[in-house]
């Protein structure tokens, strides 16, 4: 029954106002658990939004941790550009200025063939066959084939031209040609090959067929090289630490321990492997902010309220509580693996106060750096070395693998085991033997040993910048400690959200129940009414009578 049909009994019937009394019946029903839900709701809209800024707080710190990280205090430092070094692994750096002179650059040998008319000259049919080698400096230059590279032999067909020679030439390994118009109404073909004497190339022509305008053996260098050359096929020569060598490439991975080298031109200059103070005190000031920065809001979000004091958005939320005291933790923990003694920040300038933020302290970090300024390095990077002489070890540990040493031992059956878990051996042909971990927190490791070692030990440390990353990093995903939150406050969130929309249609539901029912009852009372009319009148005329 309508509302607007309640209105109209109602005028003869109870004379209440029905629609507004329906109203308050079904409020009285349903408000106290609508606002309960709704202050759920927004409660939890609140929570979301401060986890939102923990979590972009914990992306500020990550990255403070990774500019500390690359800005190391133990780095290498070049009195010129021409000598770049950069650093492979830290542990191996050794400290000290070495003196590097270069005296040649490693070259390729350029070969040109020129006097073509057009890049589209055909050569006859044959075939070409290309060797690496070394040319001797003696007259006629004689060539020694290489023992690393064989000869490769190609088909040049019929009706290939000279781009179709360069391209054939291309795919041989080491070997790149190219077309290249002179300018001058001839083209040339340039031969490279890869940089190191050893690298020379030396073209022999087969017997042509004779189909083409243009010979197969102007391609011969067998007799020709001098005059074809450009430029020799040379090994870089330099002098490092008073000792001449030299290497086939311009970029040098086997001079210096823990480093590779980049060589541009011929000079003089040196190298040097040391710690820098005033980059050991930036990065602990930027650290120090960003932990009080973070601490900071994380301790304001959680205190209960008492007093004049409010209670932060997440008070109460024992996740985002056992975070903060994580971190606290992190930076209180010495570390270990990383030499003698465990090192905290305590040890590298870095006070707590009061509050239980923390401040940098300038004189406490001078002493530190000049006593012991190799504990710096576990600020920033992990420490992974072999303990044991004959024995080196590398790879990536896993981020489960704990500070500390572990030993290594090689079992009968060929096989090894790191910290008590199993490796796979394989030996290397020169009596050495590697071994890789494939399970366990020492699986991403690999140990190479020389002929009769048999034991040994590694030794792991990891750095605040990586431990305190990977704790930030793991409380971010979904699984760890905010994403799981954020997970749970948004299905408590919907839920919530379809109880109120059940009890708003629940509203609706009784509302039209209960103007049904007055409906009726107006109904009623109408009749009612007009019957009471109807014996009143019939009164009053007796009455009258």
């Amino acid at each position: 029954m309508s509302s607007e049909l309640l209105s109209a009994l109602n005028k003869n019937g109870s004379k209440l106002n029905l629609r507004d009394l329906t109203k308050s019946l079904v409020t009285a029903e349903t408000s106290p658990k609508l606002n309960a839900l709704q202050k759920k709701v927004d409660n939890e809209t609140v929570r979301l939004s401060a986890l939102g800024q923990v979590r972009s707080q914990f992306s500020a710190l990550s990255g403070v941790l990774a500019e500390i990280a690359g800005n190391p205090v133990l780095a290498v430092s070049t009195t010129t550009a021409a000598i770049m070094p950069k650093v492979t692994d830290r542990n191996k750096l050794e400290n000290g200025t070495v003196p590097f002179e270069v005296q040649t650059l490693a070259t390729r040998q350029v070969l040109e063939f020129g006097g073509f008319s057009s890049a589209k000259a055909v050569f006859e049919a044959g075939e070409l066959t290309i060797e690496h080698g070394q040319w001797g400096t003696q007259t006629p230059p004689a060539f020694t084939p290489g023992s690393g590279q064989g000869s490769a032999n190609i088909q040049v067909p019929v009706g290939a031209t000279l781009e179709d020679v360069a391209a054939l030439l291309s795919k041989v390994d080491g070997v790149t040609a190219r077309v290249l118009n002179k300018g001058d109404g001839t083209f040339s073909l340039g031969i490279v090959g890869e940089t190191g004497a050893a690298n020379g190339l030396r073209l022999t022509a087969g017997q042509g067929d004779g189909s083409g305008t243009v010979s197969l053996s102007v391609l011969d260098t067998t007799a020709t090289n001098a005059t074809r050359q450009v430029q020799a096929a040379g090994d870089a020569r330099m002098i490092v630490d008073g000792i001449a060598i030299s290497r086939p490439t311009n970029t040098l991975t086997d001079v210096l321990p823990g480093m590779e080298i980049t060589l541009s031109s011929a000079v003089s200059g040196s190298m040097t492997v040391g710690r820098d103070a005033s980059i050991a005190r930036a990065s602990i000031e930027k650290l120090v902010a960003g932990l009080n920065d973070t601490i900071g809001m994380l301790k304001q979000m959680t205190q209960r309220g008492f007093g004049d004091t409010d209670a932060g958005e997440l008070a109460g939320d024992r996740s985002v509580e056992a975070l903060e005291q994580s971190l606290r933790k992190l930076v209180a923990t010495p570390l270990v693996g990383h030499g003698d003694k465990p090192i905290s920040l305590v040890d590298l300038g870095v006070a707590t106060q009061k509050d239980g933020l923390f401040r940098f302290d300038p004189p406490a970090f001078d002493r530190s750096f000049a006593a012991r300024a190799a504990d710096f390095d576990a600020l920033l990077g992990d420490n992974l070395r072999s303990m044991t002489e004959g024995a080196t070890v590398s790879g990536v540990p896993d981020k489960s693998l704990a500070s500390g040493d572990y030993a290594f031992a090689v079992n009968a059956d060929g096989s090894a085991t790191l910290g008590g878990f199993r490796m796979l051996g394989l030996g290397l042909g020169d009596g050495r033997r590697s071994y890789v971990a494939v399970a366990g927190p020492v699986r991403g490791l690999s140990m190479t040993v020389e002929p009769g070692v048999t034991s040994g030990s590694v030794r792991f440390g990891r750095s605040m910048v990586a431990a305190m990353a990977q704790l930030l990093d793991e409380a971010g995903q979904s699984a760890g400690a905010i994403g799981r939150r954020e997970q749970e406050i948004t299905t408590s969130t919907t839920a919530n959200q379809e109880r109120i929309e059940g009890l708003e249609a629940k509203a609706a539901i009784l509302e039209k129940r209960y103007l049904t029912k007055f409906a009726a009852m107006e109904q009623v009372i109408t009749k009612m009414n007009s019957t009471g009319g109807y014996i009143q009148n019939l009164v009053d005329m007796w009455s009258k009578d």
